[in-house]
Parts: structure tokens; sequence; C-alpha cells
């Protein structure tokens, strides 16, 4: 080595095109594991939506044993007893939680009145394009209504129940 031209330093860091393929390769994994990982929150949130179906059932017939119908009272029987909790999950509905699903009560269609069956609906906030709404009666009869359709899916659709 001369006095002319002293030694350069080592340069340390990462090249552009190294830059590139990490990013290219952070990507690939990421379309992969993002449809994984919505399906997962998905079966969890049903799995949430199914345990409030099978827990307000219980109340409905807790009430149903007490009165002997699952409408408000004997005298009341085109109106359905109110004293389910009307969310999935633990947390009630505030200004800055919304619950997975929505729970609705029923008669069911083939009664017309709540007096002998009930029909709870599991009705998602964010929408289910698989199941859709969840519906259980008191008859131990699983149904689900497609998102955008209004027919119930008897047999449920594989997955859902």
């Amino acid at each position: 080595m001369s006095a002319l031209h002293p030694p350069l330093p080592r340069q340390h860091g990462f090249t552009l095109v190294e830059l590139m393929i990490t990013i290219a390769i952070v990507a690939i994994l990421s379309a992969v594991a993002y449809p994984s990982y919505t399906q997962y929150l998905q079966k969890g949130r049903r799995a949430e939506a199914k345990a409030s179906l099978m827990e307000n059932m219980q109340l409905f017939e807790r009430h149903y044993a007490q009165v002997n119908t699952y409408a408000v009272n004997a005298t009341t029987l085109n109106q359905v007893w109110q004293g389910y909790k009307q969310y999935s999950g633990d947390t009630a509905p505030s200004a800055s939680f919304t619950p997975s699903y929505r729970i609705a009560a029923g008669a069911c269609p083939a009664y017309g009145t709540p007096d002998q069956c009930v029909e709870l609906q599991a009705i998602p906030n964010k929408g289910d394009p698989t199941c859709g709404t969840l519906v259980y009666r008191s008859t131990g009869e699983k149904a689900n209504i497609i998102t955008g359709t209004t027919a119930y899916v008897i047999p449920p659709t594989s997955g859902c129940w």
C-alpha cells in the first residue's frame, strides 16, 4: 500500500437488490398467511356466536319451564320474551366496542307465534360470507342463512355448525 491511497473503510449495510428481495419474500408470505388468519378469526367469531345461541336458549328453556311459553307470558303470546342477552361475547355493546354478532329472537316460522317454539339468530355485524346468520331453534334444529338471501339452509352449510 502506498501512502497516496489509504485503505478504504469496509462498507456495512444492505444493497438495494438484497432489500428488494427481502421485501418480495415478506409480501409473498403475507399474501399466503393473511387468508388463513382471517379464516381463523372468523371461526373464532362463529364459535362465540354458537356459544351465545346455546347460552340464550338455556335462558329461554328456563323461562319456558316457569311460564310454559317462550312468549312474555300466557296472556301475551305474540311477543317473544326479552330476558336474553342480545349480543355475543361477554362485553355489552358500547360506543367503542361492537360485538361480533347480534342475537335476535322470534317465533319459529312454522308456528307463527313464540308460544311453543322460539328461533334464535346470530346475525354477524362484520359479515360472514360462508355461513351468514346462524339459526338455532328450541326444537333443536340448526340452520344458517347465507348473507344476501332469506332462505334457510337446512342442514346447515358444512363448517358452520
